[in-house]
């Protein structure tokens, strides 16, 4: 077989492969995030309070006037107190954070990451040190907004959709959906309305509602032909925490 022939054949190869994995990555529902059960947080396990008076003027001349917190105590099974923190330490920072008030301190752990090192720098008996402390993760339970998001997504089988018409017969529309598998995920389908419809009712991992709610959708678009139909129920991630 000559050269050229040989570049034919690897070129339409090539090709054909291309297409097949497009194809495979148009049809691939792309995973989003797991169903939540719980709420975990970082935990450090500390209770802290603002600085006594009489503490205030034993601290170093270095330290910023309002600056520092005093440990009152530990929670259960704090790590903090397991890595060395001590009882009436005084913490001035958090990494590259002052602290000067109590709530400062306790956002800082809510926004940070279980199994993260932080650099406590504070005061003992007089003297600055740094302290490194491994946060560990602390569960609790979902609030009522994401209950509810649960159990919709549960007993409806899908979270939110889009729809969009680009021409008489050309839609594309999006769903988010809870697969078998416990897993949130999304998915697009593109084309006319009927390989719409005959690709939704092929979907094994959509619920019978989800279809049938989606395909709704598709149709009051249709009839309406101006443009977006918008949302039928907002994306959410059922994560409603700031922390």
């Amino acid at each position: 077989m000559s050269l050229f022939y040989r570049l034919i054949i690897l070129l339409a190869l090539s090709s054909l492969a291309g297409a097949a994995m497009a194809d495979s990555a148009q049809r691939k529902p792309s995973q989003e995030t797991q169903l939540k059960h719980f709420n975990t947080y970082a935990y450090m396990g500390v209770r802290v309070d603002l600085l006594p008076k009489a503490m205030l003027a034993q601290l170093p001349e270095d330290v910023l006037v309002g600056q520092g917190i005093m440990v009152s105590g530990f929670g259960k099974k704090s790590p903090a107190e397991q890595q060395g923190l001590k009882r009436f330490d005084v913490l001035l920072t958090y990494d590259r954070h002052a602290l000067m008030h109590p709530k400062k301190f306790i956002t800082l752990i809510r926004n940070d990451k279980p199994r993260r090192v932080v650099q406590l720098k504070l005061v003992r008996q007089g003297k600055i040190m740094i302290l490194p402390v491994t946060l560990t993760a602390q569960k609790h339970p979902l609030n009522e907004d994401q209950l509810d998001y649960q159990y919709n997504l549960q007993t409806q089988g899908y979270d939110g959709m889009k729809v969009k018409q680009f021409a008489k017969d050309d839609f594309k529309a999006s769903i988010r959906y809870l697969a078998a598998d416990g897993v949130v995920r999304s998915r697009t389908f593109a084309g006319t309305y009927k390989k719409i419809q005959r690709d939704i009712y092929a979907a094994s991992d959509l619920s019978m509602m989800a279809k049938q709610h989606l395909m709704q959708a598709i149709t009051k678009r249709k009839k309406n032909e101006d443009g977006w139909f918008g949302d039928i129920m907002p994306f959410t991630d059922g994560d409603f925490f700031n922390f």
